[in-house]
């Protein structure tokens, strides 16, 4: 973590500091897990920072992402940057887990050769990923870029990326509208393959809501 290095502070002051195990601010530092919104207020207010701040990706040297399937590799030099919605949270891929949907965002910066035509889009946000079921495409602790507007049936197509919710738990998986069947299924992309498909009858689809689709899954943020 910058701020540390900044202040000649190791994980173990911080994690004394705001009553943490030295494990957990660890994994704050392998991007393996994500400060709640409170501690993150904590951290922003002990060293005197924005809450935006402790989120800053400007700072990196590279970033590695998936687009379409297809691994593409940047340099992150001074350049021009938009401002997106980042919502501390992660949303399984996996079993659907239950998260905070109102949970507060926070304004984080991107740069705009990332994003290409999604750039500056107010209805793009981002998320991060806690699971494996889509470790083939997207690995466990990466931050996703989601289209809110792509979230009615008819935006989205067969073999999309989706997030989406049923009864207030979210998931991260392939979208198939098997209209044979009758029923929407949310397929893993997994080496495990005990991850199943999951399954929703368009009877059963009143509590089925699309987030939206994936569009850029980032996996290296240094």
């Amino acid at each position: 973590m910058r701020l540390l290095q900044e202040n000649n502070m190791t994980r173990v002051d911080l994690a004394k500091i705001l009553n943490v195990s030295e494990s957990t601010v660890g994994k704050w530092i392998l991007k393996k897990s994500m400060p709640r919104m409170g501690m993150i207020e904590d951290i922003a207010e002990y060293f005197n920072v924005k809450k935006s701040d402790i989120l800053e990706y400007k700072d990196a040297k590279s970033v590695v992402y998936y687009n379409s399937d297809k691994v593409n590799s940047i340099r992150c030099v001074e350049e021009e940057s938009s401002i997106y919605n980042y919502f501390p949270v992660s949303v399984s891929a996996g079993p659907l887990e239950n998260i905070e949907a109102q949970s507060d965002c926070i304004s984080i910066s991107l740069p705009n050769s990332l994003l290409g035509k999604y750039a500056g889009k107010k209805e793009i946000i981002i998320l991060k990923v806690n699971g494996e079921s889509m470790n083939n495409i997207i690995p466990d602790g990466s931050f996703i870029v989601v289209d809110t507007s792509r979230k009615q049936v008819s935006d989205i197509n067969d073999r999309d990326i989706v997030v989406f919710a049923e009864n207030g738990s979210y998931s991260l998986k392939r979208y198939i509208n098997d209209k044979n069947n009758q029923r929407f299924l949310f397929k893993p992309d997994s080496t495990d393959d005990t991850f199943t498909p999951i399954e929703v009858s368009y009877e059963e689809s009143i509590n089925l809501k699309l987030i939206g689709r994936v569009v850029k899954y980032v996996v290296n943020l240094y």
